[in-house]
């Protein structure tokens, strides 16, 4: 990747354009970093808009890793590269492409900003963060920012599309030389990544409770909680308004301006979500019929993955889970795809599905209905008896 002078020039014309968007709809405040490039800074993910948080604290453009499904979207995904110089990333694959970009960066002088766990939280606590980055870190030999975002988790949750004014704050939390970066084994540098940026959204509201006004605050919490708290069924919930309930028992629940749901068993959405994980962990995946359907939604548009930047739109399909395969249907076709054949998967959006496949192939899967994408690969990991990442 070449640093280009137009990256500067659109930085500087942005930035007090983007300062002032994300100030009025985030009641964001950061405190200013004046450190010169090159430089890496990693920051916590939680919302769409923390590549802007990062960027408003410092005085250069910097270089953000972002998913490669950003450059596949009309106009924008051609745009924001251009301008601004962004390095595309596929999820849940070895790119080794991508991290020749980052170096070529940071050789050039720039700086490069990556979102280390790789995906933006659903329940407000941080997200698996590979020892791969701390590696990666010690080779470059350039100062090390750590840059923390509280508040943006309940101001934009992951699950919805409605936002909510409240408290945003960002800054950079711990900053290390070059030479104190060498001084640190990777285990310790890496274990300091993790606990910096180890920021659970409910341990800040409880020291420092600030409240998220907006309209509609449980609609769409559907596609990240698919376990009811109280019967267990799998997708039973539907939340409306502010309102959570359970089509299948009496369970109903009130999502309030401080990210909590009175009246439920468990009233904050982490612990909700450790919940529907231990849940399926737990069932006898085993003893189940090899063709007995576990869940399917309709509606998935999917597209198989040309480039980083284009897919090739296949149908809308219907999606159908079992202990041994993943299929997608319509009218036209059927491509069963055996569980043992992914290679690896990520969520994209709200509810987007990405998965990998051992022989290359990478599948994109879209539904612009309430649908849980996150219900899907969790449940394969629980069957394959793979770590769940999401």
């Amino acid at each position: 990747m070449k640093i280009k002078k137009r990256h500067s020039r659109w930085f500087k014309i942005a930035r007090p354009i983007i300062h002032n968007l994300i100030s009025k709809k985030f009641n964001y405040t950061c405190t200013p970093c004046n450190i010169k490039p090159p430089f890496i800074v990693l920051g916590n993910h939680t919302t769409d808009y923390d590549a802007f948080f990062i960027a408003d604290a410092f005085q250069d453009p910097i270089h953000f890793v972002m998913s490669d499904h950003i450059t596949t979207l009309p106009v924008v995904g051609k745009l924001i590269p251009f301008l601004v110089g962004t390095i595309p990333i596929t999820k849940s694959s070895r790119d080794t492409q991508s991290l020749r970009s980052v170096i070529s960066v940071i050789h050039q002088g720039g700086a490069v900003g990556i979102f280390p766990e790789g995906n933006k939280s659903f329940s407000g606590d941080v997200s698996y963060i590979k020892p791969t980055i701390a590696k990666v870190l010690k080779k470059l030999n350039v100062p090390l920012i750590l840059f923390t975002i509280e508040g943006g988790y309940f101001s934009s949750p992951r699950w919805t599309k409605n936002k909510r004014l409240g408290r945003v704050y960002g800054h950079a939390a711990k900053i290390f030389s070059a030479e104190e970066i060498k001084q640190l084994s990777t285990e310790q540098l890496y274990n300091i990544i993790k606990e910096t940026l180890h920021i659970n959204a409910y341990e800040v509201q409880k020291q420092n409770p600030s409240t998220y006004v907006g309209p509609n605050l449980a609609e769409n919490i559907e596609t990240f909680l698919y376990v009811c708290p109280e019967c267990k069924n799998i997708s039973t919930l539907h939340g409306e308004g502010n309102t959570i309930t359970c089509s299948h028992c009496s369970f109903k629940a009130t999502y309030n301006e401080y990210g909590y749901l009175d009246y439920a068993p468990m009233p904050q959405l982490d612990q909700l979500d450790r919940m529907q994980k231990e849940y399926l962990l737990h069932l006898p995946w085993d003893t189940y019929p090899k063709d007995k359907m576990i869940t399917q939604d309709s509606g998935w548009v999917i597209a198989r993955k040309i480039t980083k930047y284009k897919s090739k739109k296949l149908g809308t399909f219907t999606l159908q889970l079992t202990t041994q395969t993943l299929t997608f249907t319509n009218k036209k076709q059927t491509t069963i795809i055996p569980l043992q054949d992914i290679a690896g998967y990520a969520i994209e959006g709200v509810n987007g599905i990405q998965l990998w496949l051992r022989d290359g192939t990478v599948y994109r899967m879209k539904n612009k209905g309430a649908v849980s994408g996150l219900k899907y690969v969790n449940m394969i990991s629980a069957i394959t008896k793979t770590p769940m990442k999401f």
